[in-house]
């Protein structure tokens, strides 16, 4: 076997194990645990993979919370999910909360397992309840439900009453 046969058996083997597992085309996914719905995902495509799940367009994201009865819902552009605990999120993100805040950024992490959300990305968030309008150029860290924010290098907008 010479040379260049080698590398192209390499370069096969390696590509059949980015081959996925599953596709999924126009989905909608009803999560539950316990018995309680804890979120609902559409997404136009999903891909599964041995370690991890692609949505490679995107998805639309319901959180609900059953405390409230209200939803966080989460848009982004493209998404990738390691073993349904850890996503990354890029692309055109925002965030409603049930809480009152509305967030734009490009790029976010969301760790469930630890129940909280970070970037190092420029973000703005907006407060629905009072105007006002906050710019963290240096990312955030903030609980999934957007009750907690810590802001880094900020500027913005705060309404005096």
């Amino acid at each position: 076997m010479n040379r260049e046969s080698v590398i192209n058996k390499r370069k096969s083997i390696k590509n059949r194990n980015e081959i996925p597992h599953n596709i999924f085309v126009k989905t909608n996914i009803f999560y539950k645990e316990k018995g309680l719905l804890k979120f609902i995902i559409y997404s136009s495509v999903i891909k599964e993979y041995t370690s991890y799940t692609l949505f490679p367009n995107g998805l639309n994201l319901f959180i609900y919370d059953q405390k409230t009865n209200k939803y966080t819902y989460l848009k982004a552009d493209w998404v990738k999910s390691i073993n349904k605990i850890f996503y990354h999120i890029k692309g055109n993100i925002i965030i409603m909360s049930y809480t009152g805040y509305f967030l734009k950024t490009d790029e976010i992490f969301w760790d469930r397992k630890k129940k909280k959300i970070f970037n190092k990305k420029y973000t703005t968030i907006i407060s629905n309840s009072d105007g006002t309008v906050l710019h963290a150029i240096n990312g955030i860290d903030a609980s999934e439900d957007l009750k907690k924010i810590r802001l880094k290098k900020i500027s913005g907008i705060l309404p005096i009453k």
